[in-house]
């Protein structure tokens, strides 16, 4: 359906939803996914059509953030940008979470707590009354997906709704935070309208599903600051290879690169804390080597 009303609105249509855009007219469509048409385009019968086939969406009430909240949301997608993270610049590192929701929800603040008590943040920033985001300013360096996974059974028979949650990279605190922001947001979504949609997934699993899906999408410019440097360092790039190369065995890189095993945990370790990586499990592994592959072909 929305490849049909594409085809027919082009450039009218978009489905980066950006709450503050008031130029367009925004639809949900039953899974979840939001999108919107220039209003200048829309006759009223089309508007009647589309409101009986879609839930038009409401304006976003930003009466209730908190003074944090609104500090990010007008970084992330406001006009009037200057530039500036709401975090300190000696602040590194943060993680980005999206959920969408299969139905709207009214009890906003017990799913919050619920959520709360998986994710470690108190940042949670409704876009709509069916998704929003999760900012962790204080991440921690892995996330066990399948507590997620978990939640979201619990909420759906608690609050009868459908929630699908994705976990972003360790983003780096720096000028292209809002960039990667958007460009993990944009990723997100169209793994979003994939028919055999995870409960929860992380961007490293799902970025083989994405080429897949959206080939001209998948850049150097999606991965985080954090792993781009990590595969630029030439130490570090060095062993990654050797232990892929090595299928992931710790005491055959350690000989390929004729250094001690305890030497190899560290390396492998730096890369960890760096970019929450773990090479040694193999959904990881896959990820950098398309990682490797994506910031060789830019190069």
């Amino acid at each position: 359906m929305l490849e049909n009303l594409m085809q027919h609105y082009k450039e009218a249509m978009t489905i980066t939803y950006n709450p503050n855009d008031t130029r367009f007219k925004w639809f949900r469509t039953e899974i979840g996914q939001i999108f919107g048409i220039l209003k200048t385009t829309l006759a009223e019968k089309e508007i009647d059509l589309l409101t009986s086939l879609f839930q038009p969406v409401e304006l976003l009430n930003e009466d209730h953030f908190t003074v944090s909240q609104r500090k990010w949301f007008d970084y992330l997608f406001t006009e009037s940008k200057n530039g500036e993270s709401p975090l300190p610049s000696d602040h590194v590192t943060l993680r980005f979470y999206y959920f969408y929701l299969k139905q709207p929800i009214e009890d906003k603040q017990n799913f919050e707590a619920a959520v709360q008590g998986i994710i470690n943040s108190e940042l949670v920033i409704w876009l709509s009354s069916s998704h929003g985001i999760i900012i962790e300013e204080k991440p921690t360096i892995t996330f066990e997906v399948e507590s997620l996974k978990d939640l979201s059974d619990t909420l759906t028979t608690d609050f009868y709704v459908e929630p699908y949650f994705y976990i972003g990279q360790l983003q780096k605190n720096d000028h292209a935070l809002r960039d990667k922001f958007s460009l993990e947001q944009s990723c997100f979504q169209t793994l979003h309208r994939s028919a055999n949609r995870e409960k929860a997934l992380t961007f490293y699993e799902g970025l083989p599903l994405l080429i897949m899906k959206s080939p001209s999408s998948v850049k150097k410019d999606i991965l985080s600051n954090h792993l781009i440097e990590a595969i630029e360092d030439n130490e570090l790039l060095y062993t990654i290879e050797a232990f892929l190369q090595s299928n992931l065995n710790a005491s055959s890189t350690a000989k390929r690169l004729f250094i001690h095993r305890n030497s190899l945990q560290y390396r492998l370790e730096k890369l960890l804390e760096k970019t929450g990586l773990d090479i040694r499990t193999f959904s990881n592994a896959t990820f950098i080597f398309l990682a490797i592959m994506l910031v060789r072909h830019e190069n």
